[in-house]
């Protein structure tokens, strides 16, 4: 079997950023041009990446302006900014919902321990 050499072309160019935009597998958009996934790096390598990076950012700053407020100008309501201020200061400040209480006493009597717990062999009478 012959392999067909492949010349990228402008729509092929504005397909691969449209599909990586969107957060496609390269094996997909390999397979809507037509051609494997290693000729897609290989003369595409570089859609690939810009189109990743500015799709992050474009949804990034949409999601900034959500979570300053900055979109309360524009329509957006004060909980779809609430929203998305949970979620920021969750990935991007490392904050959590969950509580970490230590009960342990000062003089260490209250420690916690690990219980093993034996397994019960029940006789079985089928």
């Amino acid at each position: 079997m012959v392999n067909k050499t492949h010349t990228p072309t402008a729509e092929n160019r504005i397909e691969v950023k449209t599909l990586a935009s969107l957060g496609m597998p390269q094996e997909d958009i390999a397979a809507f041009i037509g051609i494997s996934h290693v000729t897609l790096r290989k003369h595409y390598s570089d859609e690939l990446k810009m189109s990743a990076i500015k799709a992050n950012a474009t949804v990034g700053k949409y999601l900034f302006s959500l979570a300053s407020g900055q979109a309360l100008k524009h329509g957006a309501t004060h909980g779809d900014c609430r929203t998305a201020a949970i979620f920021w200061a969750k990935t991007r400040m490392g904050w959590r919902e969950t509580n970490h209480h230590d009960h342990t006493s000062s003089d260490g009597s209250m420690s916690p321990r690990e219980i093993t717990i034996k397994p019960v062999h029940v006789k079985s009478y089928d």
